[in-house]
This record gives structure tokens, C-alpha cells and sequence, in this order.
């Protein structure tokens, strides 16, 4: 099945295409604790494809759980993961360096969710 790329300009002035694979739960070693990784095949300005991890710790569920009384359900932690991806794109010119870099973690959930008027 041919992947389905998705294209963004980012503020850096890299062309990216992005295309989601999967899910996994994992326990990340560097003391980020359980959650889940998004991976995401990416090229930049039409080089070759890497792949890139955005991890969605069970920590940022746990504090949109504290702030507003329910879970983020599946979709809304994949949008949380797709928001730290675009934010990557327009914060490094240099992503295939950040492939475990990217993180939604406590510290920025709320600020990743906040253009998508989540309630």
C-alpha cells in the first residue's frame, strides 16, 4: 500500500512531507517514562526519507487529564503528536538530528492543544 504524504512549509524554510506509519507504546530509557511514539516518515526539501519519533508521554495525558476531567482520546493524542511534529518542522532546520528529540510531555501539552480549542 503506497504511503499518503501530506506536505508543510515550515518557517525555516525547509518544504517537508510527512507521512504517518504508526503507534507504539514504549518506555523511553532517557528517564521520559511510558507513552506512546508516533512515527512519522519525513523528507526534507526532497532528500532522502527518515524517520522521526514524537513521543506522547503518559505524563501529558496525565496532566490533561488533572486540567480537565477527562482523557485525551486517541485522536486528540495523535493531534497532540501531528502538533509537536509541525512545531519540530518550524524550530530545526536539522530534523534527521531530533528523530527522539521531539516529546509532548507536561510542559507543553496544554500549549500544543491550545490552537485546537479541545474542551
Amino acid at each position: 500500500m503506497a504511503r499518503r504524504y501530506k506536505s508543510y512549509a515550515a518557517e525555516t524554510g525547509v518544504s517537508y512531507r510527512y507521512s504517518f506509519t504508526a503507534r507504539q507504546r514504549v518506555v523511553r530509557p532517557e528517564g521520559q517514562g511510558s507513552g506512546s511514539d508516533y512515527i512519522f516518515v519525513v523528507t526534507a526539501d526532497q532528500g532522502a526519507p527518515f524517520t522521526l519519533r514524537i513521543f506522547v508521554s503518559d505524563r501529558a495525558t496525565a496532566a490533561w487529564r488533572g486540567a480537565h476531567g477527562r482523557e485525551l482520546d486517541p485522536t486528540e493524542q495523535y493531534a497532540a503528536a501531528k502538533m509537536r511534529l509541525f512545531r519540530g518542522f518550524d524550530e530545526h532546520a536539522d530534523l534527521r538530528a531530533e528523530w527522539l528529540g521531539l516529546v509532548v510531555d507536561e510542559t507543553n501539552v496544554e500549549d500544543l492543544l491550545a490552537p485546537l480549542d479541545l474542551v
